[in-house]
């Protein structure tokens, strides 16, 4: 058992093939956080997964900023993994992301390469890169440093809150690598339960944190919200005139989202 790194993922409408790859962090300290579940589901995903975690869980959906600033309330450990449950990685990548962290004082982050399924894991000149931007789906972090600096803007739902983080990472002192012989793969997009609902969710909170994070950095143009705002008013009419359901709700989740902004600026 590794001690010094925690995993925390958190769960949505997640399929069964996902809880599945648990299982590789079976040599870590293991929390989850579930959401939009009716009752504990620890003993069904324990089963599952065949790992041992701690496990938390709300009956609604509280968003990824919220329930990931919970995780890390838990953390105990020198680092931990903020991962998703549709990324794979082994225990020799997240240890070498771990041994990364030693390359400079001032390290927050440490990212593995992401690569396709049964893709050549190429060699890199440079083993560690310091960059920007990090894929935030898998990234190992050192716990104090994030505590100190704070993790997710919980004003945020689910998307556009890492670039919002990876933003205030470089406006401070510290700095995050890509560990370049520590690989990763990401079947985005197929972590949760495809329906129609989960569909509009991520649309809406993706049009949300557009303009929410537009507003955050000053650059919020408000003829922009209104032209949209229009434009989406007009298609969604048009699309359901021709029967074109799916595009028109889209339509309406870009509305939608766009109102749930007014809402939030109305009240700041």
């Amino acid at each position: 058992m590794n001690s010094d790194i925690t995993i925390i993922i958190t769960l949505y409408k997640t399929n069964e093939d996902k809880i599945k790859l648990l299982s590789q962090y079976k040599n870590f300290k293991v929390i989850i956080f579930e959401q939009a579940v009716k009752k504990n589901y620890k003993n069904k995903i324990k089963k599952i997964s065949r790992i041992k975690f701690d496990y938390y869980f709300s009956n609604k959906n509280i968003g990824l900023s919220r329930s990931s600033n919970f995780l890390l309330s838990k953390v105990k450990s020198k680092y931990f993994l903020f991962t998703q449950p549709d990324v794979i990685i082994n225990e020799k990548s997240i240890k070498l992301l771990q041994k990364a962290m030693s390359y400079k004082k001032n390290l927050i982050f440490t990212g593995p390469k992401f690569i396709k399924q049964n893709q050549v894991k190429k060699k890199h000149k440079e083993k560690y890169l310091i960059k920007n931007k990090l894929d935030a789906s898998c990234m190992l972090c050192d716990t104090n440093k994030i505590k100190k600096i704070g993790f997710f803007d919980e004003d945020f739902f689910l998307y556009w809150e890492d670039i919002f983080l990876m933003r205030k990472i470089n406006q401070s002192e510290y700095k995050m690598i890509q560990v370049t012989n520590s690989f990763a793969n990401h079947k985005s997009g197929q972590s949760s339960k495809k329906n129609l609902y989960v569909n509009l969710i991520r649309n809406l909170n993706f049009k949300y944190g557009e303009y929410l994070f537009e507003y955050k950095i000053n650059k919020l143009r408000k003829l922009k919200i209104i032209r949209q705002f229009l434009q989406s008013l007009l298609f969604i009419t048009f699309n359901f005139l021709l029967l074109r359901i799916n595009k028109a709700l889209i339509n309406v989740s870009n509305l939608l989202g766009i109102l749930k902004f007014f809402k939030f600026y109305l009240k700041n």
